[in-house]
């Protein structure tokens, strides 16, 4: 596990690059259990949302000097996207009441990177808890019913 500290700059960058996604997206349709878990007060709202996910990537990018591929698109273009990592060639999974990173289907074959942002009021540190692969935890005792897909505990992550 690494904690990374972001700088103001850093902060502001991925905080514009979440608003400008959330306008983006401004009006989508969410998934059934996004859906479900934003209307049960499970899940933050999507702007909050945008920017912690981009604080998580730029962190895994920054310390592993990898690239981030900034995923500011429109949905109607997911499709032509979706093999796109978020960071170099992993995805970058970050958890905010739970302590296991969730992943489905879509993500077979992939490495995941597992994320909390630490400092939820200037997002300004993230803690690196490390990655696993994907396809090595779709057994049932990982299973999560109310997201219809996985969760590994941080604990089993590689650091």
């Amino acid at each position: 596990m690494a904690i990374v500290t972001l700088t103001p700059e850093e902060v502001r960058v991925c905080a514009t690059l979440g608003i400008e996604r959330w306008l983006t997206k401004f009006g989508s349709v969410d998934r059934p259990n996004y859906a479900e878990g934003k209307k049960s007060g499970r899940l933050e709202p999507e702007l909050y949302a945008n920017i912690r996910a981009n604080v998580s990537e730029w962190a895994v990018a920054r310390l592993y000097n990898l690239s981030w591929n900034v995923p500011w698109y429109p949905n109607k273009y997911h499709g032509q996207r979706k093999e796109i990592a978020d960071v170099g060639n992993f995805e970058v999974r970050t958890v905010r009441t739970h302590n296991a990173i969730p992943f489905w289907t879509k993500d077979v074959g992939r490495i995941i990177y597992g994320t909390k942002v630490l400092d939820e009021e200037y997002f300004s540190q993230v803690e690196v808890y490390g990655w696993f692969e994907a396809d090595k935890f779709m057994e049932d005792e990982f299973y999560d019913n109310s997201i219809g897909g996985w969760r590994v505990p941080v604990e089993l992550l590689v650091p």
